[in-house]
């Protein structure tokens, strides 16, 4: 009987070691567009998921882990009680941040600044590095926990599919401004030129808001930090000055159209088989047809000016977390087209864009997470279902 049992457990092995990423050439032009390739690849992520995660004996497994799901696929109840808990997060005090800490942060007023400010904090050395899907994973899960912890939230973090919506923006479900949304557009301002861009060579055209978020949640939300590197000479001087206002939007389909489609996500996920190339890409650098990515994609479809816009301050907008879910999920799918030799692999250095040189970075650093939570190790940061994490996507 052992015999067989060993048996088994090496052909389990064998066969997770060829399970490797298909070819983008398995799909037509038309699945790959319209997002039926996507949906396969999810699917043999899961299978391959299950397999894997059940064959490791674990108390986290397949079917104990939380299932995170897209906010449309939520109930009503669920996605009200979700940004009401965002909105409680808002309201909340300084969780972490000492009195003799306040001086040098005046910006920050609540739990949420908090965030904001550590990610302001951390920019250059959480973007265009070894740890930036890392980094923001933990990041996105320790807000899950909070909103939990501190507000009484009893559901789980959901993402947005920007890809779905890619075509118009503006006419989300999502920023339709009822109750069940994540808020409004901004009120629309006529007459603005376009937006140009040097790093990226780009020349926009306005969105279709640019004002405050008038209806449904965050619609009363007041901002205290940033913006910091906003092309629209609206940036604060210090860091982390009280700057308050309230939450800007101007949906701009001319980004999502080109950088957040089903084809983008397509050609990520199964066009680039290394990491280096894969986070690369999915952040626009290196590469000068496409100097956004998915993830600076996901960002300026907020428009500009749009608080989503600000590099360092991004996350003003609560719709940065279902952002930075999705791409979560886009690594978690790439992770295991190939999982034996993608779970634990890393590339880079820890500062952006390696300026300054900076050495590589290991599994065996530690991560720090400011004001969020305390540091942690980034081999302890790459596996959803292990450490502190036990969760999947739908």
């Amino acid at each position: 009987m052992l015999f067989f049992s060993v048996l088994a457990s090496v052909a389990a092995i064998a066969g997770f070691a060829i399970a490797q990423s298909p070819p983008l050439s398995n799909f037509s032009s038309q699945d790959i567009a319209s997002g039926a390739a996507w949906e396969k690849l999810q699917k043999l992520a899961l299978e391959r998921m299950h397999d894997n995660i059940d064959f490791r004996g674990n108390k986290c497994n397949f079917e104990t882990a939380t299932v995170r799901k897209e906010f449309r696929n939520m109930t009503l109840e669920h996605r009200k009680s979700f940004t009401d808990a965002v909105e409680c997060l808002q309201r909340l005090p300084p969780q972490v941040m000492t009195h003799e800490q306040s001086a040098q942060y005046p910006g920050v007023h609540s739990r949420y600044d908090e965030y904001v400010a550590t990610h302001i904090n951390y920019t250059m050395t959480i973007h265009m590095t070894a740890d930036f899907l890392a980094w923001h994973r933990f990041y996105v899960h320790s807000f899950e926990q909070d909103l939990k912890k501190h507000c009484g939230y009893t559901g789980h973090m959901p993402y947005w599919n920007w890809a779905e919506d890619a075509e118009a923006i503006d006419q989300s479900e999502i920023f339709n401004g009822d109750e069940y949304s994540m808020g409004s557009n901004g009120v629309y301002i006529p007459n603005r030129d376009h937006t140009y861009l040097g790093l990226q060579n780009v020349n926009f055209p306005p969105g279709t808001g640019g004002g405050c978020v008038h209806t449904g949640p965050f619609s009363k939300t007041k901002l205290h930090l940033g913006p910091i590197d906003s092309p629209y000479n609206n940036n604060v001087k210090s860091d982390y000055e009280d700057n308050p206002r309230c939450l800007v939007r101007d949906l701009n389909s001319f980004f999502s159209t080109q950088y957040n489609t089903y084809t983008n996500v397509t050609e990520l996920l199964l066009g680039e088989i290394y990491v280096e190339g894969f986070q690369s890409l999915m952040q626009g650098y290196g590469s000068d047809a496409n100097r956004f990515g998915v993830h600076g994609g996901g960002h300026w479809l907020g428009g500009g000016p749009s608080d989503l816009e600000d590099m360092h301050s991004s996350p003003n907008d609560p719709i940065f977390f279902l952002h930075h879910a999705m791409l979560d999920k886009i690594w978690l799918v790439w992770q295991y087209m190939d999982i034996w030799d993608r779970q634990f692999i890393i590339r880079g250095t820890s500062t952006m864009a390696n300026s300054p040189p900076s050495p590589d970075m290991s599994l065996t650093d530690k991560i720090p997470f400011g004001f969020v939570a305390p540091d942690q190790t980034f081999h302890d940061l790459m596996d959803t279902f292990a450490g502190s994490f036990c969760y999947r996507y739908d």
